[in-house]
């Protein structure tokens, strides 16, 4: 297996027409280390390599899901309403993904 470079990750940002900013390529490099060290650890489980992969895993329980029927949707003003913090009229929500270098603004 080739080893990922910061090279390699800049060369495959121009092949699919990104620009990469100052950093970002490091960024890459080291969510890219962590990503190969979870599928080695996933390598080394006992008996993964027997196991079915779960392509609906609700398949088993589908008979106890509703039956899945249209309804009219909620309106934004009572969706707002529904809310305990707004922006405008947008629900603000925290910020779940993101990298270490992002900063928080509460």
């Amino acid at each position: 297996m080739i080893k990922v470079t910061k090279a390699i990750i800049e060369e495959c940002a121009r092949n699919l027409m990104f620009d990469l900013s100052e950093g970002q390529a490091d960024l890459i490099l080291e969510d890219f280390s962590t990503v190969m060290a979870q599928i080695d650890f996933l390598k080394n489980i006992e008996g993964v390599d027997e196991a079915s992969e779960m392509t609906f895993p609700y398949k088993e329980h589908q008979k106890l899901l509703r039956e899945d029927k249209p309804v009219k949707p909620l309106k934004a003003k009572d969706a707002l309403n529904n809310s305990q913090t707004k922006l405008g009229d947008q629900i603000k929500l925290p910020k779940v993904v993101g990298n270490k270098h992002d900063q928080v603004d509460e």
